[in-house]
């Protein structure tokens, strides 16, 4: 593997009528390319042979791929698993490439400060230059019909991407009219396999002549750079398999790091409980002055960015947390969880509610003692927790219930943390009653914006996630994050919370 800035991306995608290697330069051609051709013209061919080509050459942090397939995956079935690949989206999923191109506005941005930051004119006068990022799209008119409104983040890849060593490569069916003049501006690499029409190839080439390729010669087309236009034939690499083994196989053998991911797919449906949390002398959290507190955060499932998904630990430390959904979203369950990451924790005093016909009845349970601390001191009191479901009626002023005072006192309790759910934020106010909200949203705007949801939040949420158990938003410290909890252990474990009757 190498390179060398001045013959980057240097790489053979055919041959000639002369039987030698016909090269792509896309930083000093394009900076950007466009690739034209019908079904059984070969662009599949040629991007195997392009990204193969520059993959080969090049080892993963110099070069790094994003794959955006809009007709099932079948261009980049093989290509994917390159060492190289940061980015792959293949199922046809609107939400998974919306994020996708966040992901490339946001690493754009991210550049653009690099370079900022160092003063230099673009990333190559950087110290340790990131690698280039290419951007591979394929059935390009599919991506600006679905999602018209997020073409500003690719005329900002366009635009801005060759200071910055971004690079797009668009592929599609048909050229006209698909690219708007202000990325058209930007782009200056063209390549223009066999068209159905005259007008067609006119468009990528100034000229005719891709309508007259027969169709019984797939891969041949023309590259046309602004200056000269080249006739060139692709064809298959011998075994694309082998050579993106080959890649991996390589890339590990010099111990090259793996890649991190621009983006992830978006949350699961479901998230299964771990199997146990880890131990509290493993957790990273306040100190007492007797180990770690038992209050540090717990595993709680996965949240979104909007970009990528990460594991979600609930932080107790902030105060008292409302779990508020409807029936059957998994509000209930959202307590089971963390009652059953609390009951081995030493040194907690959980006092479980629950409501019956004849009103809440107080189940009180001590965890574990502390370990024996080398000290003379006696040990400090159990830190209280309540773990109430379907509080709402307790949080109602005029609840007669004989528990509500000592309710209303817990709430308001610095010394102790109140995780509550309700069906409804009806009588909860923020922030004196808790600090951390988890809000399962309704699928009603309105409704979900008075719950406390922002817009931007909401507008990161699809029409299925209302219905999604399990699926809910976390709102702390004036952020919100779309998360999935973990669903419960198990039936019977941990029944924290549950509802009794």
């Amino acid at each position: 593997m190498r390179g060398s800035p001045t013959a980057f991306h240097e790489i053979p995608v055919g041959v000639g009528p002369d039987g030698r290697p016909v090269t792509v330069d896309l930083p000093r051609s394009g900076p950007h390319a466009l690739v034209a051709g019908t079904t059984g013209s070969g662009k599949s061919v040629l991007l195997q042979s392009w990204c193969l080509g520059l993959a080969l050459r090049f080892p993963p942090t110099m070069v790094n791929f994003v794959f955006l397939d809009f007709k099932g995956g079948a261009a980049f079935q093989t290509l994917h698993r390159l060492p190289h690949t940061v980015g792959f989206v293949s199922d046809l999923s609107l939400d998974h490439a919306v994020r996708a191109l966040r992901a490339i506005e946001m690493e754009l941005k991210r550049r653009e400060r690099l370079v900022a930051e160092h003063h230099a004119t673009d990333v190559d006068g950087l110290p340790s230059p990131p690698p280039r990022l290419i951007v591979v799209i394929d059935e390009f008119h599919a991506l600006r019909q679905q999602l018209p409104d997020y073409m500003a983040q690719l005329v900002s890849l366009a635009s801005l991407g060759r200071s910055l060593g971004m690079h797009l490569i668009a592929c599609t069916q048909n050229p006209m009219g698909q690219v708007g003049n202000d990325m058209k501006a930007n782009i200056g690499l063209n390549i223009c396999l066999r068209v159905r029409d005259s007008l067609q190839s006119s468009e990528l080439l100034g000229t005719a002549d891709a309508a007259a390729i027969s169709p019984g010669h797939p891969g041949v087309g023309y590259i046309h750079d602004g200056e000269s236009r080249t006739i060139f034939r692709c064809a298959p690499p011998r075994s694309a398999d082998a050579l993106t083994m080959g890649c991996d196989r390589a890339a590990r053998f010099l111990g090259q790091p793996d890649v991190e991911p621009l983006f992830s797919p978006p949350l699961p449906k479901c998230v299964p409980s771990t199997d146990g949390e880890r131990p509290v002398a493993d957790h990273v959290g306040r100190h007492d002055g007797h180990g770690v507190d038992a209050l540090a955060p717990v595993p709680f499932g996965l949240m979104d960015s909007g970009v990528r998904t990460l594991p979600l630990e609930l932080p107790l430390h902030l105060g008292n947390i409302a779990i508020i959904g409807a029936t059957g979203r998994g509000k209930t369950s959202a307590l089971r969880v963390i009652g059953e990451r609390l009951r081995s924790r030493p040194g907690l005093e959980i006092t479980r509610i629950v409501k019956t016909p004849e009103g809440y009845r107080r189940h009180s349970v001590v965890s574990p003692a502390r370990p024996a601390m080398p000290s003379d001191a006696p040990p400090p009191a159990p830190r209280r927790i309540w773990m109430v479901d379907d509080a709402e009626a307790l949080l109602d002023p005029l609840c007669d219930d004989a528990l509500h005072e000592d309710f209303m006192e817990a709430i308001g309790s610095p010394r102790c943390l109140v995780v509550f759910a309700l069906g409804s934020s009806r009588h909860l106010r923020f922030p004196e009653h808790c600090s951390v909200r988890i809000v399962f949203p309704t699928g009603d705007r309105t409704v979900d914006m008075m719950a406390g949801i922002p817009s931007t939040t909401l507008s990161m949420l699809g029409a299925d996630d209302a219905s999604i158990p399990g699926r809910a938003v976390l709102l702390m410290q004036s952020k919100a994050f779309p998360v999935q909890c973990h669903a419960p252990s198990g039936p019977g474990s941990g029944r924290t919370g549950e509802n009794t009757s």
